[in-house]
């Protein structure tokens, strides 16, 4: 069973470890080289406690004060300070602890070279600890800044796809009401049936403004009222079939994106051929991805910076929700007067 800790209970390990290591290593280091006395192993067993200390009062003024929030060049300045400072507490207070031992203040001991030599002993251990403890704030502050860019960027999405699918909607639903409108004086009972339809369109338009993805079955639910719609409204003119794999049902894709590109299919290829033409529409699993055409008779001719809202809204949100790795691309078969729409979307 893996075992955690909380911050606050790492540090005090690290602390212990570090500290309890040091006292190990020198009591080693003087019974190897022949120097070692029960006067040693007390000031070294005393450093540890006193070392524990005041690093441990360094950090609370780091945190209290937020120093390591500081640019680098001036946290750097403060991290050699520190370990000056430290160091002469350090041995300042280790020597008071050797006089309290002996009994007595050996004051004659305390040279220039002595002190200066002494400090740059336990230097060595106080720029350890300080440095390691500086370069994990800085680890910190650096994941926290990733984390908070992360954050906000996606809080930017999410608002930008809200905006989209608002976008959206009342594109589709102004096209639709089109398609009843046409009806409303030519065949009343048609039109009846046309609002039926449209009915189902405008619930799933509430809906799914509070979905980020929908599965390909709901989408195709949707997609099959919409056909059913212009079918009322082309009569003739307009036919349709559908081609899905089963599996591909479950598979998630953004709301209105089957609906889009089949609007998108009649409005620019139907609707401008006066015997209409077909829309097919296939979905199928390939290499773990979701394998999307829609493909109707007539021809597509782009105009430069005059792309549709639907067309750009799909592309846009693609993006979004998929970092790239979607595919989208419209195409012409000129031989067989066909524009085939084709998607493909990895799973999530």
């Amino acid at each position: 069973m893996a075992i955690s800790f909380s911050k606050h209970q790492a540090y005090w390990l690290c602390q212990i470890f570090g500290w309890g290591t040091f006292v190990l290593y020198e009591i080693v280091n003087y019974l190897g080289l022949g120097f070692f006395s029960w006067k040693n192993a007390l000031l070294i067993g005393m450093a540890a406690p006193l070392g524990m200390g005041f690093t441990h009062a360094y950090r609370a003024v780091l945190l209290r004060w937020r120093l390591l929030e500081m640019p680098f060049t001036r946290m750097a300045l403060l991290a050699l300070t520190a370990v000056f400072g430290l160091s002469v507490l350090l041995f300042s207070g280790l020597t008071i602890v050797a006089w309290a031992v002996e009994g007595s203040a050996n004051w004659a001991s305390i040279t220039p070279n002595y002190v200066f030599m002494s400090v740059l002993n336990w230097s060595r251990y106080i720029f350890v600890w300080v440095l390691i403890y500086h370069l994990y704030g800085l680890m910190e502050r650096i994941n926290r800044t990733q984390v908070e860019r992360l954050s906000y960027e996606n809080q930017l999405k999410n608002v930008e796809l809200q905006n989209l699918k608002a976008q959206l909607n009342p594109h589709f639903l102004f096209n639709a009401l089109n398609s009843v409108k046409a009806l409303t004086h030519s065949d009343p009972k048609r039109a009846g049936d046309a609002v039926m339809l449209l009915s189902d369109l405008l619930r799933y338009s509430l809906n799914y403004e509070k979905q980020t993805l929908v599965t390909l079955a709901d989408e195709l639910a949707v997609t099959r009222d919409y056909l059913a719609l212009e079918k009322i409204r082309f009569n003739q003119r307009l036919e349709y079939s559908l081609d899905i794999e089963p599996a591909a049902e479950k598979w998630l894709i953004p709301p209105v994106l089957l609906v889009t590109l089949a609007e998108n299919a009649i409005k620019h290829g139907i609707a401008q051929l006066v015997q209409g033409g077909v829309v097919h529409i296939r979905a199928h699993l390939k290499e773990g991805k979701l394998q999307i055409e829609v493909c109707n008779t007539g021809h597509y001719a782009p105009q430069p910076g005059r792309q549709g809202i639907g067309l750009a809204n799909i592309r846009r949100r693609l993006d979004m929700l998929f970092g790239g790795k979607a595919f989208f691309d419209l195409n012409n078969n000129i031989e067989q007067n066909t524009v085939t729409a084709a998607v493909q979307i990895p799973a999530l």
